[in-house]
C-alpha cells in the first residue's frame, strides 16, 4: 500500500517519499510570499490563495500569518474570514463551508501521532479528514484536537 493510500485510509504512515517533501516545500514557498505581502497588496494575496488552496470560493480573507502543511488539501467555501495566526495541518482534506469565521490563534489539524511511544519512534502519524460546515464560528485559541470531538466534523447548530 502506498503512503498516500495509508494517509487517505486513516492508517499509520510516515510522510517521507512519493513527492510529499516537495509538496510541503512548495506550500512553504507560497506561504512565505503570502505572509510577506504588504497590507495594500490584496490582489496579490488573493492570487496566492488560489495557487495555494485546493479550492476556494469568493470573498475569502485570511490575515497573515498563515501556516499550512500542504495547502492544496484545504478547500474553503464562500464568505470566509480567518483572523491572525491560522494553522491548518492539511496532510489530507480539510473542508471549510460557507460563511465561516475563525478567530485568532486557531489550529485545525487533520493529522495526529499515536499515543503509544513505540509507535511514534519512527515518526508514525495518522490523518482523518476535517469537515467544518456552513455558518460556523470558531473562537480564539481553539484547535480541533483539544476540543475532544467525537469526529472531525463541526457543523452549524441550525
Amino acid at each position: 500500500m502506498t503512503i498516500r493510500e495509508k494517509m487517505k485510509n486513516g492508517m499509520l504512515y510516515t510522510d517521507l517519499g512519493e513527492g510529499l517533501e516537495e509538496e510541503r516545500i512548495n506550500c512553504k514557498e507560497l506561504l512565505f510570499d503570502y505572509n510577506n505581502t504588504r497590507p495594500s497588496q490584496e490582489a496579490e494575496r488573493k492570487e496566492l490563495l488560489k495557487k495555494l488552496l485546493g479550492s476556494c470560493g469568493e470573498n475569502i480573507w485570511i490575515e497573515p500569518n498563515l501556516r499550512m502543511a500542504y495547502g492544496k488539501n484545504t478547500h474553503i467555501g464562500e464568505n470566509f474570514y480567518a483572523n491572525f495566526n491560522l494553522v491548518v495541518v492539511d496532510d489530507i482534506e480539510v473542508y471549510i463551508g460557507n460563511n465561516v469565521m475563525i478567530a485568532p490563534n486557531v489550529t485545525i489539524t487533520a493529522t495526529g501521532h499515536p499515543v503509544d511511544p513505540d509507535l511514534r519512534k519512527g515518526g508514525a502519524q495518522f490523518s482523518i479528514p476535517v469537515k467544518i460546515g456552513n455558518d460556523v464560528w470558531i473562537g480564539s485559541n481553539v484547535d480541533r484536537k483539544s476540543t475532544r470531538l467525537n469526529s472531525s466534523h463541526l457543523y452549524t447548530s441550525r
